[in-house]
């Protein structure tokens, strides 16, 4: 049976070039967090960092849908939150990021107990280092982007007319 797939976590926690690495590898279409809508076609894989506080709503929207966990050195997150400024114009207590990175896996835990285990599986950032599609340097890359060479997005992720239209 076709269904969506989800992949959820943390902010940049790699779920963008997660979702894009099992979307070619199941060939199956690609659903940014922005365009994602109730009404996607089941034959998607959903980059949706967004949805992470969702994914009870969505696993009975979606009653076949299978979600994937995305793991991350807590670290390696907040340095690229910092490095993309992202919330930084919303909040600027140093501890935000980490408290945030060690919430949403807390919730994962949950998330575990509360699933049938048929229903989500874990995504270890370090294995995706495998794939072609995978950029070891990402230093200059936009908020967005997953192509060497091809920025998608702002270099920085804050409240601006970019995330507030999109």
């Amino acid at each position: 049976m076709t269904h969506p797939i989800f992949v959820v976590g943390p902010q940049r926690s790699g779920t963008r070039i997660a979702a894009h690495i099992i979307a070619k590898l199941s060939n199956r279409l690609f659903v940014d967090e922005l365009d994602y809508n109730p009404d996607i076609p089941l034959n998607t894989v959903i980059q949706a960092p967004f949805l992470l506080k969702s994914v009870l709503e969505v696993s009975y929207l979606f009653p076949t849908a299978e979600f994937a966990f995305m793991y991350r050195d807590p670290i390696d997150i907040v340095n690229s939150m910092k490095r993309i400024e992202w919330y930084n114009d919303y909040i600027t207590n140093p501890d935000f990021y980490k408290a945030y990175v060690d919430h949403c896996y807390q919730y994962i835990d949950l998330l575990k107990v509360t699933l049938p285990s048929n229903k989500w599986f874990d995504i270890q950032y370090d294995t995706l280092m495998q794939d072609p599609l995978f950029i070891t340097d990402r230093s200059d890359f936009t908020c967005k982007q997953h192509l060497q060479d091809i920025p998608n997005g702002p270099t920085t992720w804050r409240n601006d007319e970019y995330v507030r239209t999109a």
